[in-house]
């Protein structure tokens, strides 16, 4: 997914879903502002949120490869319940995900914000005028 900066985010629990409002350049100086959707969100981190985040970049990643990689932090922190989808190995967990349509997306910022989400579905809408 292009890259832009973050303007604002928020979290609903109940929903499942996260909105990230991002602006882009819109040709010459002028900008628009578009929102990044990740609906049926299954876990995530953020870090660093520096509060005034420049270049934010969303790239989608293989699910098997980022829960083998994290598979140790997650068997780990897995004691005190979190990430909730973890199902005790990197290959369970894999195949539950799987099975309900998630994908797993990177976050990082030239400058502040970085981290991953799970969930099943990430899509650009149009941004509050």
């Amino acid at each position: 997914m292009e890259s832009s900066v973050l303007r604002d985010y928020e979290i609903d629990g109940k929903n499942r879903t996260m909105r990230f409002t991002l602006t882009r350049p819109n040709g010459g100086d002028a900008f628009r502002s578009v929102e990044l959707v990740f609906r049926d969100v299954e876990g995530y981190l953020l870090k660093r949120d520096a509060g005034s985040d420049r270049a934010l970049a969303v790239e989608e990643q293989t699910l098997t490869a980022f829960l083998g990689q994290n598979e140790a932090y997650f068997a780990r922190e897995a004691r005190w319940g979190w990430p909730r989808f973890w199902r005790g190995s990197a290959q369970s967990t894999a195949a539950w995900l799987a099975s309900r349509g998630s994908r797993v997306w990177a976050i990082s910022a030239s400058y502040g914000f970085s981290g991953w989400i799970v969930a099943g579905n990430a899509m650009y809408h149009n941004g509050p005028v």
